[in-house]
């Protein structure tokens, strides 16, 4: 399984345990008539598209098929010991580093549509437990600094966090609207753990889009800016990159999970 440094204790590394927790296809067969070499002349052809029309090409059918026949291959990449890193990951699978890769994976993985998941498990939920943490929250700053504009699932996990001693910056970091990838890696101070980057335009309430960074690089953009979204992808980076959940936010993503 992959290890990773806290924010909290450089040097000190962390581990998923080697159950596949929740995942029905942690490690998959190979499709029918399919052999890994094949699967690697298709990866290779996933590269050259990349190479010649870049990221976008991930809307692609062409693209989305091939990715599906070769979650096997991923699979077999991202489970190796030692696993290699979330940047050559990146090299040898660029599509998997979308919001499309992201989602599709995290569902072959574990059958689980996952932002269907979470918006619907907050709209069952998410208004009874708001109020419960509205009425137990001791921390006043955080009762005050909760816009009555923000997104409803924003608002709750910074109530969540709250209610979990958990400061809102062990998972979530915010930046200007304007901020492009190169810039969130030059300014921000980066974990090694996943981050989910939310951009705001000035003062406005409303999250105007979102990263994802592992491993101290910006790793994804979001596609569909919704906050919800954002959330639900970061959640899936620690089941499809085998990541064991920080320190600082864990009760919260255990809570969420």
């Amino acid at each position: 399984m992959r290890t990773l440094q806290t924010s909290k204790v450089p040097g000190q590394l962390h581990q998923r345990p080697s159950d596949s927790y929740g995942c029905t296809q942690f490690n998959p067969e190979l499709p029918p008539e399919e052999t890994y070499e094949t699967l690697e002349q298709k990866r290779q052809q996933l590269e050259t598209i990349y190479r010649q029309e870049g990221i976008h090409s991930g809307e692609k059918g062409e693209v989305i098929n091939l990715m599906k026949t070769t979650f096997c291959l991923q699979r077999k990449h991202i489970n190796q010991a030692p696993p290699p890193s979330i940047e050559d990951m990146r090299i040898q699978w660029p599509y998997l580093f979308t919001q499309r890769g992201i989602f599709s994976h995290f569902e072959f993985l574990t059958d689980i549509n996952v932002l269907r998941a979470l918006d619907l498990s907050i709209k069952e939920c998410g208004q009874g437990i708001r109020k419960y943490l509205q009425t137990k929250t001791k921390n006043k700053d955080v009762q005050s600094g909760v816009s009555q504009d923000e997104e409803e699932e924003l608002t709750l996990i910074q109530l969540l966090m709250a209610y979990f001693n958990e400061g809102i910056e062990g998972l979530i970091l915010r930046v200007d609207i304007s901020a492009t990838a190169a810039d969130v890696e030059r300014t921000q101070t980066l974990p090694a753990s996943p981050r989910l980057i939310l951009l705001f335009a000035g003062d406005e309430a409303t999250v105007g889009g979102w990263m994802i960074t592992i491993e101290n690089h910006v790793i994804c953009e979001g596609v569909d800016q919704s906050f919800i979204t954002g959330l639900a992808a970061v959640l899936s980076t620690y089941y499809v990159f085998n990541l064991q959940y920080q320190e600082e936010a864990s009760r919260t993503l255990e809570f969420v999970q």
